[in-house]
């Protein structure tokens, strides 16, 4: 059932996902919201995640973009998805320690077998991080058989 706009996207399993998984010790433990078409997360990357000091690595950035995106989806429509593509177009320097907030929006539904997620990332105000990607639709968690 979709997520009901405002409210937080809860998953019926994560598979101790790396992003979202509330059980993975490892992991980032994200928190969505739906809002409209889209999803929004409000996070803070440890020091532990950084590229150059005070930088946030940009392997965790395009992580935190294909989390927000995968979500969107999710949210509106309880389809698991996986990760066709996704390009990302760093725009700052993404800071460590700081809030950040990212959002995800379903750009286009007419495919019949991928959504395209528009990503970005803010900080301070100021757009850091955006993407784009293609996410394929499940009827089952990626996990199952």
């Amino acid at each position: 059932m979709p997520t009901p706009d405002g409210a937080e996207v809860r998953f019926t399993e994560d598979g101790g996902c790396f992003g979202c998984s509330q059980t993975n010790p490892s992991g980032l433990r994200m928190r969505f919201r739906r809002r409209g078409e889209g999803v929004h997360a409000a996070y803070t990357v440890a020091d532990q995640f950084h590229g150059a000091p005070g930088v946030v690595h940009g392997g965790i950035v395009a992580t935190l973009l294909d989390e927000v995106s995968c979500v969107a989806i999710f949210a509106l429509s309880d389809h698991w998805v996986v990760t066709g593509e996704i390009t990302v177009r760093y725009e700052r320097a993404c800071p460590v320690d700081a809030a950040l907030e990212m959002s995800a929006r379903v750009a286009d539904r007419s495919h019949p077998r991928y959504w395209v997620v528009e990503g970005a990332i803010h900080a301070g105000g100021e757009r850091v991080a955006r993407s784009t990607g293609k996410f394929f639709l499940r009827d089952h968690s990626p996990i199952a058989p």
